[in-house]
């Protein structure tokens, strides 16, 4: 395993990758409890946002923790991956409004019953693991900084 320094270049490439992607897996934890999600995302920039059921087990885990975990991969088409350390926020109000406005242009979401849709969750991004495993004579290369966006 490589540490590899993250420079501005490197940081552009994350952030095409997580707003290629679609899927990613959440982890939400509440009363030494763990659970994981796979669930559709939208990513500006370093800022997630999922759209979920309100009576969701990762709505009542974010209430209680805020701190969550995220993976992402491309399935092995080209060998990237990435970690994240976040804080949720269940946005309600205009806020709430405008965020799920936000997230129907990128995302068509007339097909989902409405109830499993009532809920859209913001994740702040405050940390990145990037793991790259493209050229496997180097090896594998980890880029690993904070967020500060």
């Amino acid at each position: 395993m490589i540490m590899v320094a993250i420079n501005e270049s490197m940081k552009q490439r994350i952030k095409q990758f997580i707003g290629k992607k679609n899927v990613c897996v959440i982890a939400t934890c509440s009363e030494n409890k763990p659970r994981a999600s796979t669930v559709n995302y939208i990513a500006d920039g370093f800022t997630l946002y999922i759209v979920t059921s309100g009576k969701s087990t990762k709505v009542k885990n974010i209430k209680a923790n805020p701190n969550v975990s995220i993976a992402i991969d491309d399935q092995g088409k080209t060998r990237l991956s990435l970690q994240v350390e976040g804080i949720a926020e269940i946005l309600s109000g205009t806020e709430g409004e405008q965020a799920k406005e936000f997230y129907s242009q990128k995302r068509d979401l007339s097909h989902h019953e409405p109830e499993l849709i009532d809920t859209i969750i913001k994740i702040e991004v405050k940390e990145i693991m990037f793991s790259d495993y493209t050229n496997v004579k180097e090896g594998l290369k980890f880029y690993k900084f904070e967020v500060n966006e």
